[in-house]
């Protein structure tokens, strides 16, 4: 992290168990039979794209991201993770049984809550704002599938320009790999981890405010401690 003003870069990685179809009544991993992204037709009826090209069997992570975005963006479900107008569930296949429900909601607000104050309590720490940060990457195979507009609405990301968010897929795997066939860039990330800083996020005075805030479904933005 640099010092406020300056241009930064944050890498986060997401991999919440409910993001990941734990929990959820009809969540599933990424693999074939996924439903990955999900449209709302303006008759009500749902658009969905599914893994493998084959019938759905649930919804992974990308699909949950994309179900909620678009049950928020037309109002059948509130910024609370409420249903509207008296729905009980969300029926994205009936003839598979494939739904979704408050209760699933409620897994998706805490995982996602949790996400997003860790990202409060880090940038409190070192006094920036979301749209100081150069470039924000997005790291996992669930953060390279998700839809960077759908992500902002519900606020599982900072809402901060497009151009600065970028997906990159197994960061782990791929900077493993460069530090094994290059000695230059080993030494640099040994020199960079030895200034490594550990967060305790629970002990920050603005932890449970931060949770309760990152719980709600709408654009997450610094929150401003009182």
């Amino acid at each position: 992290m640099g010092d406020s003003g300056t241009a930064t870069t944050f890498d986060v990685v997401s991999e919440d168990g409910a993001f990941e179809g734990g929990a959820i009544a009809c969540g599933m991993p990424g693999l074939d039979g996924a439903i990955e992204d999900v449209a709302l037709e303006g008759d009500g009826t749902f658009r969905l794209g599914v893994i493998g090209d084959v019938a759905p069997e649930g919804i992974c992570g990308s699909g949950l991201v994309d179900l909620l975005s678009e049950l928020v963006r037309t109002g059948r479900m509130n910024a609370m993770g409420r249903f509207e107008d008296g729905l009980e569930r969300v029926t994205l296949d009936a003839g598979r049984g494939i739904h979704f429900l408050e209760q699933d909601v409620n897994e998706l607000a805490q995982a996602k809550g949790a996400n997003v104050a860790g990202l409060q309590v880090v940038f409190s720490e070192y006094g920036l704002q979301f749209d100081e940060v150069a470039v924000f990457y997005l790291a996992g195979g669930f953060g390279r599938h998700l839809k960077k507009a759908a992500s902002k609405r519900i606020g599982l990301i900072p809402n901060i320009a497009d151009e600065k968010i970028v997906q990159v897929g197994n960061a782990a795997l791929e900077g493993a790999t460069i530090a094994l066939v290059s000695r230059a860039r080993r030494q640099e990330l040994e020199s960079l981890v030895k200034r490594v800083e550990h967060c305790r996020l629970e002990t920050h005075p603005g932890f449970f405010d931060f949770f309760v805030d990152g719980c709600q479904f709408r654009p997450a933005e610094n929150r401003v401690m009182g």
